[in-house]
């Protein structure tokens, strides 16, 4: 698990099926917040997860 935000972390994934990686993040009690979309590479994913991170956190 990977920090993106005050107080939320992700754990990046790869759907074979899609052919993409996404990342599913999680609030402190590990309860689901979001989920980013499909991305070619590990690192956009990693990027939009950030980007995620941020609008929820309210930031």
């Amino acid at each position: 698990m990977q920090e993106y935000g005050p107080g939320i972390v992700g754990e990046v994934r790869f759907s074979r099926r899609d052919g993409g990686y996404y990342v599913e993040l999680y609030d402190r009690e590990g309860t689901p917040v979001g989920k980013t979309g499909l991305w070619v590479t590990e690192a956009k994913a990693k990027e939009a997860a950030r980007r995620l991170a941020a609008n929820l956190g309210g930031g």
